[in-house]
């Protein structure tokens, strides 16, 4: 159990994966304008992907698209994102600071798990390629169709655990994040990864912040 500088205790810490402890925000957006580009739809910028970015990805890309986008077309963008991401996959890493924050709350006792919407799969072998795989009580990634949103697998996820939405912090970069956590009375910290618009995450009305490292001070003070 940690004790924060505003006295809340946590015993636990659930990690968000991508633009959260794996850093493929960029990518991530990339993949979208290059998808667009090449399916021939609307062209997309950076600040059009911060300022729209919302769940499930096919609202996310009607909100891009400017309308409804035909079932045809949306199966192009999924697949050309998809291509595109897996090309840039490989070359990307871990948050700068994402293996001390990981060292220092299990040096604190804590324990740790990491939920995800990234397919379950290729979740464990990213995070077993990095060797980080022994920090984490438990990991769950999406297993079959995509779920839109987060909050019933993280509700599934703490319930695994064996813990209440009181005895956890997520920690993520996403508005979903902050969502799922406020939903089921769970605290949140949002690390502004690029994803969205600092502002837009900002309404959320939680703790916003540029590093791993802050995000862990707030949670459980000083590691």
């Amino acid at each position: 159990m940690a004790v924060n500088e505003a006295g809340v205790r946590t015993a636990h810490v659930v990690w968000d994966w991508n633009g959260t402890l794996f850093d493929d925000a960029d990518a991530l957006i990339q993949s979208t304008i290059e998808a667009f580009e090449v399916i021939g739809a609307p062209p997309v910028t950076v600040e059009q992907y911060r300022e729209q970015h919302t769940q499930p990805i096919d609202v996310f890309y009607d909100r891009l698209f400017g309308a409804p986008v035909p079932p045809d077309v949306r199966s192009a963008l999924h697949a050309a994102f998809h291509e595109a991401y897996s090309r840039r996959r490989p070359s990307l890493s871990l948050a700068v600071d994402a293996r001390e924050v990981l060292g220092a709350i299990a040096a604190r006792g804590l324990s740790q798990s990491l939920l995800s919407m990234h397919p379950h799969d290729r979740l464990t072998t990213l995070v077993d390629r990095f060797g980080i795989t022994a920090h984490f009580a438990r990991i769950d990634g999406q297993r079959g169709p995509d779920r839109g949103f987060k909050r019933a697998h993280l509700a599934e996820h703490l319930a695994e655990l064996g813990l209440t939405a009181g005895d956890a912090l997520l920690i993520g970069d996403s508005v979903d994040d902050a969502v799922a956590a406020k939903a089921l009375g769970m605290r949140c910290v949002l690390y502004a990864s690029g994803l969205h618009a600092t502002e837009v995450l900002a309404e959320q009305g939680v703790p916003v912040v540029t590093s791993l490292r802050e995000a862990i001070r707030l949670a459980i003070g000083e590691a």
